[in-house]
């Protein structure tokens, strides 16, 4: 047996862990849906000015990736985006939301928004924190 250590996003292999873990998964919990959820924030020139990348998983929204626009902030924007994934995700049968987030960047956001501080990252980076958050619905 050898270990290989590969940096690039996608090398020859990863799909290979990907699928033996969702095998495991489904194994344990039987075929629960996997859902792929983007939102877009277009302005009226089509440019994408945020957005929301996530899945639902495991009858959890996972918000994996979420930004707004500088020059849109403080606007509602970012609410509107949260407020419309959560909704999409109890469609499909969501009972709760959860994310991370850094301590410079929007952790009141989602304190405001319902979500509590369900774990926390001392360091990450040096000087900030990487926080875990949830919001259950059900």
């Amino acid at each position: 047996m050898q270990i290989e250590v590969l940096e690039e996003a996608s090398p020859p292999g990863a799909d290979d862990v990907t699928a033996g873990l969702r095998a495991h998964v489904i194994e344990k919990t039987g075929p629960l849906p996997l859902i792929p959820l983007t939102l877009l924030l277009r302005d009226d020139d089509n440019r994408v000015r945020g957005g929301i990348r996530g899945q639902v998983a495991l009858y959890w929204l996972q918000v994996d990736h979420f930004w707004v626009d500088e020059a849109l902030r403080g606007q509602g924007y970012g609410t509107r985006l949260l407020d419309m994934a959560e909704e999409a995700a109890r469609l499909h049968g969501a009972i709760g939301a959860q994310l991370t987030t850094s301590t410079f960047q929007a952790e009141g956001f989602y304190v405001k928004q319902g979500y509590a501080e369900i774990g926390r990252l001392k360091d990450r980076p040096p000087g900030h924190d990487r926080i875990w958050m949830a919001k259950r619905w059900a």
